[in-house]
């Protein structure tokens, strides 16, 4: 009996380690599977609302404006024709689960036209305008962003263009990764459960022998 109750506590020390350490990757984008064209409905992992529409940047198609740190294809928020004051959101929601740290990033850089942009960013409780110069390529980088809920609840994460121009904020790299609840723990303590699991699989053998 005493072996039984000793595997148990086993399983659950590799069971704590095991979810303490592993992330998911809930939407990951970087644009560049998407052909670069003007007054696009949807770009990847993402589509616009109410008739709105962005272009696609990269390529032969203007890909100087996706400046540094961007890379390959960027978003334009500022579509071409119709109603180009985008409103860009992802195809899918995102369960957000209490417990859970979901690490938002994204990187949104100025127009590189002449003109300052608005841009609002939301997901779940998390809300942001950024108002960024025509070459401000630093004030809207967002890196692994914390987002946690109280309560269980569906979130899409939207990108809304709030300046009525062609040449809105330029949008690349955008990730959400849930981090489950060891978010907030130390690396030292991870370690120490993982080493903890790991030294008592190999002594099991004889720890076990002696008390059975």
């Amino acid at each position: 009996m005493k072996r039984f109750y000793l595997l148990i506590v086993a399983s659950v020390l590799c069971g704590i380690a095991v979810y303490l350490r592993y992330p998911t990757t809930e939407l990951s984008e970087n644009f560049d599977g998407v052909k670069p064209e003007l007054t696009l409905e949807d770009a990847g992992a993402f589509h616009t609302l109410n008739g709105t529409n962005v272009d696609v940047l990269g390529s032969d198609l203007q890909a100087n404006l996706c400046a540094a740190p961007e890379s390959g294809n960027c978003v334009d928020l500022g579509g071409t024709g119709g109603n180009p004051q985008a409103t860009l959101q992802s195809m899918k929601p995102i369960d957000l689960e209490p417990g859970e740290t979901y690490r938002l990033s994204f990187q949104l850089i100025g127009s590189q036209r002449g003109n300052e942009t608005s841009t609002t960013v939301s997901f779940g409780p998390y809300r942001e305008t950024f108002v960024l110069e025509s070459g401000d390529n630093k004030s809207g980088i967002v890196k692994d962003a914390a987002v946690t809920v109280s309560e269980a609840q569906s979130a899409f994460l939207t990108f809304t263009n709030n300046t009525k121009t062609e040449e809105g904020a330029l949008l690349d790299n955008v990730s959400v990764v849930s981090t489950g609840a060891g978010s907030g723990v130390s690396a030292i303590s991870l370690l120490v459960v993982a080493a903890g699991c790991v030294l008592l699989f190999f002594l099991r053998p004889a720890w076990l022998g002696k008390v059975g």
